[in-house]
């Protein structure tokens, strides 16, 4: 069976209120009761072909113009509340969130640029063309200047090649590791790219510093620059495989058999290296709403903060809500290395585990609240209703009876103004709500 073949509802297997909360929580960042109704009732084509409908709210539009501003203050924690306020707000959020799949794929890091405006330029792109064919992003990304500067481009030139570039446009950027390629592809394609600078803050192609000699890059000779590289890199099958596979562990789950890697790879290509195409369809996939791909993928700390910003409406310090997630292991612009993060249950230490506590503990206290769900939980009947609508809303409902208990008790002690935050608190000490 074709593990792409499309989610087919039956009486079995309903398309019902989990599964539509699965997809608006992996393709954005969580939805309110509202919005999940919606989504079911639409069904699952009509509710996957919504994500990818343009435009925004103007409110959104206007925090990303300010960008550039933002970036002039050189102060790191401002750009990384710039762009965490922009993922609350977002009324269309699956392009915000691949933008932070492209952050951690193309990793740059502001302790080694240091122009803050190159990296709010850098985020841009990943927002314009991250839904659009990968050849593009990729040739867009390569020219890029805070990612030429972060791996040391200026300093490739003719008869003094560096390597930095090359290697991790083809070991994290493209092909992966065991992609196909050798040290004298790396070596070749260095040539390729020598002369590729910045200066004054954009990109520019040095010709006096570049080897315009012969080269053979994955088996093809010619006088080629850094863009022919891209263009051989892109048009390799394991180049497909290698992010298909990528985007597949960050929106589905965890340990793709090979079989599945191979067949994700196929469709990719079939789709033309096209994102957006790609993600329609995985969106759509059977193997999307597998048991093991549902509430089993633990959140990051950009996710769990923002999705519980946008559930409980509550309007915290963006810039305490950077520093929370950077305690919880992920600093939006400063990734630990050209790698990204590890992700998967490597976000769960025993450190970042008490930072997630903490955090859900100080949100208890900000101002706001005034989400539905926040109104619906303080207004609820009784406890029980209250700890429904709180499980439905962040964990599906499926949580052990035992704990389920504890947080009615808890809801029978708070007052009906206090629940809601009382209930948050009390939420990051089950695991369900770090996993979805």
């Amino acid at each position: 069976m074709d593990p792409l073949a499309p989610f087919e509802p039956s009486a079995a297997e309903p398309w019902d209120r989990r599964r539509a909360a699965h997809l608006l929580r992996r393709a954005g960042f969580g939805a309110g009761a509202a919005e999940v109704a919606d989504a079911v009732r639409a069904g699952p084509e009509r509710a996957v072909a919504a994500l990818f409908e343009e435009g925004d709210d103007p409110e959104h539009a206007a925090t990303l113009a300010l960008g550039n501003a933002v970036a002039a203050r050189e102060d790191v924690a401002d750009l990384q509340a710039w762009w965490l306020l922009r993922m609350v707000r977002a009324q269309r959020p699956l392009r915000e969130k691949l933008a932070l799949f492209w952050h951690g794929h193309f990793a740059t890091s502001a302790a080694k640029v240091g122009d803050l405006r190159l990296l709010a330029r850098q985020n841009r792109l990943f927002l314009e063309r991250g839904l659009g064919p990968f050849e593009e992003l990729l040739r867009g990304a390569a020219r890029d200047p805070a990612l030429l500067l972060y791996l040391d481009s200026n300093a490739n030139r003719r008869g003094h090649p560096n390597e930095n570039f090359a290697r991790e446009l083809m070991e994290l950027f493209t092909l992966g590791l065991g992609g196909g390629f050798g040290e004298r592809d790396v070596q070749e394609a260095a040539r390729a790219c020598t002369g590729w600078h910045v200066r004054d803050g954009s990109f520019r192609f040095d010709e006096a510093l570049h080897d315009p000699a012969p080269k053979t890059v994955l088996g093809a000779s010619g006088a080629w620059t850094g863009d022919d590289v891209a263009r051989l890199c892109a048009r390799r099958p394991e180049c497909a495989r290698f992010v298909a596979r990528k985007l597949f562990v960050f929106f589905a789950r965890e340990d793709p058999e090979p079989p599945l890697v191979e067949a994700l790879g196929e469709r990719f290509r079939a789709e033309g290296l096209h994102v957006g195409r790609f993600l329609r369809a995985l969106f759509r996939a059977r193997t999307f709403y597998e048991p093991r791909a549902m509430g089993t993928r633990v959140k990051g700390p950009v996710e769990l903060v923002v999705e519980v910003v946008r559930l409980t409406g509550a309007r915290p310090d963006f810039r305490a809500l950077a520093r929370a997630a950077g305690a919880m292991g992920q600093s939006l612009f400063q990734p630990p290395n050209v790698k990204g993060w590890d992700g998967g249950r490597r976000w769960l230490s025993g450190a970042a585990l008490l930072a997630r506590l903490s955090f859900l503990a100080r949100l208890a206290e900000a101002p706001g609240w005034d989400a539905p769900l926040a109104r619906r939980v303080d207004g609820a009947a009784d406890a029980e209703a209250a700890v429904d609508a709180v499980l439905e809303a962040t964990v599906d409902g499926a949580v052990p009876e035992g704990a389920r208990r504890r947080l009615v008790e808890l809801a029978g002690r708070l007052g009906p103004v206090e629940r809601a935050r009382g209930l948050f608190r009390a939420l990051g000490a089950l695991p369900e709500l770090h996993v979805g």
